[in-house]
């Protein structure tokens, strides 16, 4: 068996999506290798594991690739993984599994992910179609398949009229809310500008705005594998309640349950990303900040107003500007659902001090 094959086998698993003849495969699998139980207990563990605040850069990638490679031996016919020490090798796949890192090199895992652009006469054949939605609008599709898909506003979707290959593709500028039909067979996959999501059957938040400085994907069940434009062979695993943050150049502050994740080190470029968890509104209930939009609801935790004012933009229909860059460092907690720009702003005011005055459709931050 082909490592792609294990580890889309393994994430069926960890997920419970996987099915009694795949369930039978991956157990021969397990018992004829002891170098891929390794890595289902790494992976078995990681995904085991409350903790899921982690950073990542290029160079602690290399580091952690250099030392495995160190300390493995690759036989050239099959590229299976031969432990030379046993307690050394389990420890440091364990490593790799923490940062959720599975390379696609000869030694790690092979990745032969579509990217943004490419394969689609070749995974899918016939007519596409484009839904776009304005500011303020949201919009329902159900695909041929049955998967589910709202769109949330200033989004587009391209997808076939129908799937006839091997993969089920759509690429999406925006955001979305995926429920997407289970089909062993035939995997789910979501072209973003800076990322690919490769799905089983599953539910799951994906926010990629052009203008956005960074894109998200928030997984609420089931389980994903992403891969990033700029750097294919790396194959993220997100389990259920984590969110993978996806951003050009260094990262400031990253939140998880109020801890500060230190910024990158690295200065190469490159995209940079980080994993952390979906914010609960209330822990005794199921509200997630990351879909409420889809309940109709804006809500923000401390968010800086530069931020926060993209957000207002697309839902209220209006173009926001600052005359003082210093204010779009405020930072601002509230929720918004019925309210209209001015009640919004007026409400913000009560926290902050500043002015404004609106113009047409323009808002005028002063």
């Amino acid at each position: 068996m082909g490592n792609d094959k294990f580890i889309e086998l393994a994430g069926k698993k960890l997920s419970n999506e996987i099915s009694s003849d795949e369930n039978n495969e991956f157990q021969r699998c397990l018992a004829n290798d002891a170098s891929l139980r390794e890595q289902y207990e790494a992976l078995s563990a990681y995904w085991k594991h409350s903790d899921t605040q982690y950073a990542d850069n290029a160079l602690a990638f290399q580091k952690i690739k250099s030392k495995i490679k160190a300390q493995e031996v690759i036989e050239p016919a099959t590229a299976a993984i031969i432990p030379v020490k046993k307690g050394t090798i389990h420890y440091l796949w364990r490593a790799a599994a923490a940062v959720v890192l599975i390379a696609g090199c000869s030694y790690l895992f092979y990745s032969k992910t579509v990217t943004l652009g490419h394969g689609i006469a070749s995974t899918t054949s016939g007519a596409w179609q484009n839904k776009n939605t304005s500011a303020r609008d949201k919009s329902t599709i159900v695909l041929t398949d049955g998967t589910r898909i709202t769109l949330n506003s200033q989004s587009s979707l391209r997808y076939p009229t129908n799937f006839t290959g091997k993969t089920r593709e759509v690429y999406l500028s925006g955001e979305a809310f995926f429920d997407v039909h289970k089909d062993h067979e035939h995997p789910f996959i979501i072209h973003t500008e800076k990322m690919n999501i490769r799905v089983l059957g599953t539910a799951f938040n994906v926010k990629s705005y052009p203008n956005d400085p960074s894109s998200e994907t928030t997984l609420i069940r089931g389980a994903i594998e992403v891969t990033l434009d700029d750097r294919p062979s790396d194959r993220i695993i997100l389990k259920p309640s984590e969110k993978l943050i996806v951003k050009k150049g260094a990262f400031t502050t990253v939140r998880k349950n109020q801890a500060k994740l230190s910024p990158a080190t690295d200065s190469s470029a490159g995209t940079q990303y980080v994993l952390t968890s979906f914010t609960r509104l209330h822990q005794d209930n199921s509200a997630i900040l990351e879909t409420s939009w889809t309940e109709n609801k804006l809500i923000f935790r401390d968010e800086n107003f530069a931020d926060l004012a993209a957000r207002m933009e697309r839902w209220y229909g209006v173009e926001i500007k600052f005359k003082n860059d210093e204010m779009k460092k405020y930072r601002f907690t509230g929720t918004y659902e019925k309210e209209t720009i001015t009640q919004a702003l007026d409400a913000l005011r009560i926290t902050e001090n500043f002015h404004y005055k609106i113009k047409n459709s323009a808002i005028y931050i002063y």
